[in-house]
């Protein structure tokens, strides 16, 4: 379907290196598998209109003949004028050919990193998409440019059947290539994470509620009578925390693969049937640590169905918690601190609640009434919980080894102490 769409492009003179505006118009398409298109971007409202008044980046993954081209007309229907579409055909992109590709690759992610500054609402990149690196070099781009991303493969029966595609495919590949191609899809089927990613005016609107909370904090005397509690380096509390990306609220934390049940999270219909949903978070509370700054996340009953049943559990063997005590918002982290100690601050808060241990109230501040939970731990229950809209997608980053250069060390698996 694309393809016929771009032949009329170049006959129109627009060329190869400039993404196009997506015109509907009839078509004579195959019919549409069931359920390949049952997508909620597609399909609820509320998703679509979010959607449309935001900031997303698609990009699509898939293998010759698996129905790409068709979900990205079906996106492009959608959103219509809002929706930019770049093909990596156009741009003479060879998914058997990745390595001879460079520079349809380049054009590609020029053409993706012009459309996203320019502020288009939805910028689809339909290419294979199929190793770690476009994906993750791809959800770089998106968060540059405080974008969405959405990584979406076609639901179609024969979408990784090798014996099908050989005969669906136009490219004339083989069923050796497209086994290989396979191969690489299997790889990195699993992101880095899943999660509700905040939509970037709603990043600004928290990220200042944070400062002013800091701000707050640091004023008082007695935040500089406990500073001999912990270990503080700056008084400067906005310098001390150091901003981790895009705000997001992390479900389940796969590590491609690697941790423990990420096969099984991913594969879950409720799993599969939410991503590129839209939903809104109940923020609560605000908090910082030594270590981290944090939002409390309060999930809704449907929200908790994403929740991972062993999430609390993991972190703090020992105590039982509630399903979805660990849902936060990372805001910043002190030097060296990973991210994820965030959640776990944030446990040993619940958990010293539990034990009956309420901290010490300090004040009420704008935001709401302050407390001193010890050892350098303060959190302020917002009076007015802020209501965030978010998208639930996944992340895919650069790997350790990539980033050093050399094989990962095997981490440790973090738990939650009681202060």
């Amino acid at each position: 379907v694309f393809s016929a769409w771009s032949e009329k492009a170049h006959k129109a003179g627009q060329g190869t290196s400039a993404p196009s505006l997506f015109v509907a118009e009839p078509s004579e398409s195959p019919a549409v598998a069931p359920g390949s298109m049952s997508f909620a971007f597609l399909e609820q409202e509320d998703t679509v209109a979010f959607i449309r008044s935001s900031q997303t980046l698609f990009v699509l993954r898939g293998l010759p003949g698996s129905g790409k081209s068709q979900l990205a007309r079906a996106i492009g229907d959608t959103y219509k004028d809002l929706c930019t579409l770049i093909s990596g055909d156009e741009h003479g992109i060879k998914p058997e050919k990745y390595a001879a590709s460079a520079e349809g690759i380049k054009a590609v992610d020029g053409a993706v990193a012009d459309c996203c500054s320019s502020g288009k609402a939805v910028v689809v990149v339909d290419d294979t998409n199929h190793t770690h690196g476009r994906l993750a070099r791809l959800g770089e781009l998106a968060e540059e440019n405080q974008y969405v991303a959405l990584y979406v493969e076609p639901r179609t029966e024969w979408s990784r059947n090798v014996e099908q595609l050989t005969k669906k495919t136009h490219r004339g590949l083989n069923k050796g290539q497209i086994q290989a191609l396979v191969c690489s899809m299997v790889e990195t089927s699993l992101p880095f994470y899943f999660g509700w990613f905040l939509c970037p005016t709603q990043q600004e609107k928290l990220r200042n509620m944070a400062n002013e909370f800091l701000s707050a904090v640091g004023s008082l005397e007695a935040f500089k009578e406990h500073v001999g509690d912990c270990k503080y380096e700056l008084m400067n509390l906005q310098q001390y925390f150091q901003d981790k990306g895009v705000l997001h609220c992390t479900t389940k934390f796969c590590d491609y693969g690697k941790a423990n049940g990420a096969k099984e999270y991913a594969e879950k219909q409720v799993v599969r049937e939410s991503y590129g949903s839209k939903a809104d978070l109940v923020l609560t509370a605000l908090f910082l640590t030594p270590r981290t700054l944090g939002a409390q996340v309060s999930l809704t009953e449907a929200q908790l169905q994403l929740w991972p049943e062993d999430a609390e559990k993991e972190a703090v063997q020992s105590a039982d918690l509630p399903r979805g005590s660990r849902a936060h918002v990372t805001l910043g982290c002190a030097e060296g601190v990973d991210p994820v100690q965030t959640g776990l601050d944030l446990l040993e808060v619940v958990l010293q609640c539990q034990q009956g241990d309420k901290g010490e109230h300090v004040q009420d501040l704008e935001l709401g009434p302050l407390t001193y939970y010890g050892k350098g731990v303060w959190m302020v229950k917002l009076s007015e919980p802020l209501n965030t809209p978010a998208i639930f997608s996944s992340f895919y980053g650069p790997k350790e080894e990539e980033l050093s250069g050399k094989e990962p060390e095997k981490k440790k698996k973090h738990k939650c102490t009681v202060m």
